[in-house]
């Protein structure tokens, strides 16, 4: 019995290691899909799905939105529909495992198509691991999205890679994007990767015939089922509820400006610094990506001076103007907005296809099976795994119970307002927007959501309410809240410092802390929320406090809910609901203990955790217990600072601020207390407090506490 060739053997090697590294990527990338639900976006899905289902595709009444402009757009109703029917069949978990299913999927169609280009495993597997990298962070969000990078390969097998498509595949083409249009408002990518190609096989006609001896040069039979392809697909995508409007959704969206306010959807690649959003384009896809641009620019010079050098038919082939092309619209593409990172793939084809190829040498399966095994070694650390992975529970029996991130959509609000039954005009983060609707909708209507269907100053008062401004000359937040008619205000985050790269949500939980009008009624270590004080909510109100007097716990109807009394009352109550941390009746006794140790970091954590409910008095008497056990420390100054000052005690907070400056003269987070002390104190509105409160940095870390 013989065996394989030497030279066999020895390439499946590379192959399997190639491979092995691919697979662990696809894991990784399934792991982050098949979790609890974490994307913005499926809930207002959701919640359209059902309006869709029962009151027809043209609804004159949004299902989420106060604010909206009119009825739900039906420019997704297919994705909605279709996640709405699994929802009813299979419940949330359901969604996840159809979510697990479609990424998988996705892979392995990717998989697929760069196998057959490259006629290879090790190069199909290197460039599946790479595509994996780019295109994690949309394969992970249960959107319409997810078709379009099916679709876009599927139209790579049907009508890009045979040299010439038959017209059966043609015919398939155009039913794709038929539902295509129904699916995804983004379809035209489709349409416009067609148009690449034929550009592409314009450019292989000019380029063989500036060659002189190269016969046949223009594919006339391959242009004319491509722009067949391309006609019959635009005509075929008007069979959508919105006719022509649907191929004029994105001109209609830029044109408002409300897409280019979603910094992590529709940003532009930024290649020469790291400036985009973590984890949409982590460290390592960047490098990458940079990587991908620079080599496909090099490799299409390379190939072109060879076809110029030797003008011959393979030379040309080699060049392959219709893949350069296609790759040059990928890269269009990702370089105009980054969520079209997985156009990628047409980079990667152009890299693996095999024309005037001289064989497989070792070197290079080895290379690029070090590639893909590398790939999947960093992503964990460098590829945003570790970013995404972190709104998961950590217990894994809650992993596979949890239907959506409870942390994420900040549950004990969500949770309180839906238990007591709060109704009216609700103002909260965006990003929660179609979670609230699907969760507490219709008698508690949403702001904005991810639908943006809403009139552009809309999103423009959502973006001043959020950065603690008015929108008009001399508004307040408070006065843009009371013109748009709110009447209730869900506050998130927690107190450190300005915006940074990476926060997408500012900290707005202390935003009317204070304000007439206003009372707090749900605080959480993370969250807060106010109803209005008026006539029109005395109906919320009363519901509130009843379901309070149901718990238990004291709330006074006319001046809202005292946090610090609330623990005091009901610590197993407030741990449950997230007032404080997990352990926290054991951490008081242990703030009492003898051992200076373990009594001085007990009350550090009693100390941060009265500080970011908002529990003053008490947060003020513990941490002056602190710097009894540690004179010189500084966290319990700075907090006896913030906390002074929240609570109104200016002059007592400067003392304690110049204190602070005295132990390190050079810190500068010292430093910015004692600067705020003087802010605060030269505010003249409520509003100007606050705005400078806000901006004390209490934390280093936004995800203080964690439970």
């Amino acid at each position: 019995m013989t065996g394989p060739p030497p030279a066999a053997g020895a390439a499946r090697w590379p192959a399997g290691v190639a491979t092995l590294g691919c697979v662990l990527l696809t894991l990784l990338v399934v792991f982050l899909a098949a979790g609890p639900l974490t994307t913005n976006d499926l809930w207002w899905h959701l919640a359209h799905g059902r309006a869709f289902l029962e009151h027809g595709l043209w609804s004159d009444t949004d299902p989420c939105l106060a604010t909206a402009r009119g009825g739900p757009v039906p420019h997704q109703w297919l994705f909605a529909v279709a996640v709405r029917g699994v929802e009813v069949a299979l419940g949330l978990h359901g969604l996840r495992v159809v979510h697990a299913l479609a990424v998988f999927g996705i892979a392995g169609l990717a998989f697929g198509v760069l196998r057959r280009e490259a006629g290879r495993i090790a190069p199909a597997a290197c460039a599946t691991a790479v595509f994996l990298v780019l295109a994690w962070y949309r394969l992970i969000q249960l959107r319409p999205g997810l078709f379009s990078i099916a679709a876009v390969l599927l139209l790579e097998a049907l009508l890009f890679a045979p040299a010439l498509p038959s017209w059966r595949r043609v015919a398939c083409a155009v039913g794709l994007m038929a539902v295509w249009a129904n699916v995804h408002s983004a379809f035209l990518v489709g349409p416009l990767l067609v148009t690449a190609a034929l550009a592409g096989i314009v450019l292989h006609g000019l380029a063989g015939r500036f060659a002189g001896g190269v016969d046949e040069v223009f594919d006339r039979a391959r242009f004319q089922r491509l722009a067949s392809a391309l006609g019959l697909g635009l005509l075929a995508a008007l069979l959508n509820p919105r006719g022509l409007d649907q191929h004029l959704s994105f001109w209609t969206s830029s044109r408002e400006g409300s897409i280019w306010g979603v910094v992590d959807e529709w940003a532009p690649f930024a290649p020469f610094a790291h400036t985009n959003i973590a984890p949409a384009v982590s460290d390592l896809a960047w490098v990458v990506t940079d990587a991908l641009l620079l080599g496909v620019v090099a490799l299409a010079i390379v190939r072109g001076v060879r076809f110029l050098r030797f003008r011959s038919r393979e030379c040309l082939d080699a060049w392959d103007p219709v893949r350069l092309c296609l790759a040059l619209a990928g890269c269009v593409a990702f370089l105009i907005s980054i969520r079209f990172s997985w156009l990628a793939v047409f980079v990667l084809l152009y890299a693996v296809s095999r024309p005037c190829s001289r064989g497989a040498r070792p070197w290079r399966e080895w290379a690029m099976a070090l590639v893909s095994l590398l790939l999947a070694v960093t992503f964990p650390m460098w590829g945003g795994f570790r970013e995404a992975a972190a709104v998961f529970p950590r217990e894994p029996a809650a992993w596979l119970t949890d239907a959506y991130t409870e942390r994420r959509f900040f549950a004990p609000g969500v949770d309180f307002l839906a238990e007591a039954g709060v109704t009216g005009t609700l103002f909260h983060p965006y990003g929660m927007g179609g979670f609230l609707c699907h969760q507490l909708g219709p008698g508690l209507r949403t702001f904005v959501d991810g639908s943006m269907n809403v009139d552009p100053d809309v999103a423009t008062d959502y973006r001043q309410v959020t950065a603690h401004a008015g929108t008009l000359p001399g508004e307040t937040p408070e006065d843009v809240l009371r013109r748009r008619g709110v009447d209730v205000f869900f506050g998130i985050g927690v107190p450190a410092g300005p915006l940074r790269a990476g926060d997408t949500e500012a900290y707005t939980t202390t935003l009317l802390e204070g304000h007439p009008g206003w009372i707090l009624v749900s605080r959480s270590l993370r969250h807060s929320i106010y109803v209005r004080d008026d006539a029109a909510n005395l109906a919320n109100r009363r519901r509130i406090a009843a379901w309070y007097a149901a718990q238990r716990v004291p709330f006074d109807s006319a001046y809202g809910l005292d946090p610090g009394g609330a623990i005091d009352a009901a610590p197993e109550w407030a741990e449950t609901w997230q007032l404080v941390p997990r352990g926290w009746r054991e951490q008081l006794a242990t703030s009492v203990a003898r051992a200076p140790g373990r009594r001085a970091a007990a009350l550090e954590t009693v100390g941060l955790a009265y500080a970011l409910v908002g529990a003053y008095p008490e947060q003020i008497a513990n941490d002056r217990k602190t710097l009894e056990v540690r004179p010189r420390a500084k966290e319990p100054r700075r907090r006896l600072v913030f906390g002074l000052l929240h609570a109104g005690r200016i002059a007592e907070a400067r003392l304690q601020g110049q204190a602070l400056v005295a132990l390190d003269p050079l810190d500068p987070r010292s430093a910015a207390f004692a600067r705020g002390v003087e802010r605060v104190a030269s505010a003249t509105t409520v509003s100007e407090s606050n705005v400078a409160l806000a901006a004390l940095p209490l934390l280093s870390s936004r995800n203080p506490l964690r439970q």
